[in-house]
C-alpha cells in the first residue's frame, strides 16, 4: 500500500508538471489570439500557427525567418557542445592521470570558477569579444564557452574511475598518451560523454543573455531572442509564440530521448575518491 501512494504521488507530480507543455501546445494548436486562454484542448485544431510562426520575422526583416533562427542556434550549439567536451575532456584527463607541479592548484582554480556568477564575467568578456571583432559573428557567440570548470571536474572524476591498470597496458602495447586518450579513455566514459553532451546542448540552445550582448543585427539572433519577435509592446501573438516555442523545445527532448539511457549511467559517474 505504501508503493502504491509512492508511486500514485509521483505520477500526479508528474502530469501537473506537464500542464505547462500541454498548454503550451494546445495553444500552438489553436486559433491565434492575443487573449491568454486557458485550456488543455485544442479547438479546431491546425498547423496555421506552425507556418505563420516560420515565417513571421520576415515581416519585420525581408528574407529572415525563423529558420535563420534555428540555423544560428544549431550552429552555437553544435560548436560549443563538441568543442566544450574536446578541451573539458582533454583537461580532465591531463588532470586525472598527470603529475606536475601546482596540479591540484589548478583543478581547484577551475573549480572556482563554477563559484563567479556569468553575469560578473560577461562584461569583461564583451570587452574582449569586441576588441577581436567578434560582435555579429558566430565567434563571438563561440569561443568563450569551449572550456567549463563543471565539465572539466566531470570527467576528471570519470577518469578517475577507470582502473590505471587499463591504461598501463595500453603504453605496453605502443599507444602514445593521444592514442590512450582517444581510443582507449574516451570510449570507457561513454555515459560522461553523454551527460555532458545533454548538459552542453540545453545550456547553449536556450542562453538569452550573452546573444544579447553580442548580436545587434537580426540575421545573427538565436532562437531566444527570435522567439520575443512575437512579443509586442502591448500586444502578444500567443499562438504563433507557442508555436515557436513548441519547435524550439523539440529538439532538445529528442537529443534526450536519444541519450537518456547514457545519461542517466553518467549521473552517477565520478563518484570516487582520488
Amino acid at each position: 500500500m505504501k508503493k502504491f501512494i509512492w508511486y500514485f504521488t509521483l505520477i500526479i507530480l508528474a502530469l501537473f508538471m506537464l500542464v505547462p507543455m500541454l498548454w503550451t501546445i494546445t495553444t500552438a494548436l489553436s486559433h491565434d489570439t492575443s487573449t491568454v486562454k486557458i485550456q488543455l484542448l485544442p479547438n479546431n485544431p491546425g498547423l496555421e500557427n506552425f507556418i505563420n510562426a516560420w515565417n513571421y520575422p520576415s515581416q519585420i526583416e525581408k528574407g529572415i525567418t525563423m529558420g535563420r533562427f534555428f540555423f544560428n542556434s544549431l550552429v552555437t550549439c553544435f560548436f560549443i557542445t563538441v568543442l566544450s567536451i574536446l578541451t573539458d575532456s582533454m583537461a580532465g584527463y591531463i588532470l586525472a592521470r598527470k603529475k606536475f607541479r601546482y596540479r591540484e592548484s589548478i583543478f581547484f582554480l577551475s573549480i572556482a570558477t563554477m563559484m563567479i556568477p556569468f553575469y560578473v564575467t560577461s562584461i569583461p568578456m564583451f570587452l574582449i569579444v569586441r576588441e577581436f571583432g567578434w560582435i555579429n559573428k558566430f565567434y563571438g557567440l563561440i569561443v568563450p564557452f569551449i572550456g567549463s570548470g563543471f565539465g572539466v571536474y566531470m570527467f576528471r572524476q570519470a577518469f578517475l574511475a577507470i582502473p590505471i591498470q587499463i591504461e598501463e597496458a595500453a603504453k605496453l602495447d605502443g599507444l602514445s598518451d593521444l592514442g590512450i586518450y582517444l581510443r582507449v579513455m574516451l570510449p570507457l566514459i561513454r555515459p560522461t560523454i553523454a551527460t555532458m553532451i545533454i548538459f552542453k546542448a540545453m545550456w547553449s540552445w536556450n542562453i538569452f543573455y550573452w546573444p544579447l550582448l553580442v548580436t545587434n543585427s537580426m540575421d545573427m539572433y538565436t532562437l531566444p531572442l527570435g522567439l520575443t519577435l512575437f512579443k509586442g509592446l502591448n500586444v502578444t501573438r500567443w499562438g504563433l509564440l507557442t508555436a515557436g516555442l513548441t519547435i524550439a523545445v523539440v529538439p532538445i527532448i529528442a537529443l534526450f530521448l536519444i541519450m537518456q539511457r547514457q545519461f542517466i549511467s553518467g549521473l552517477t559517474a565520478g563518484a570516487v575518491k582520488e
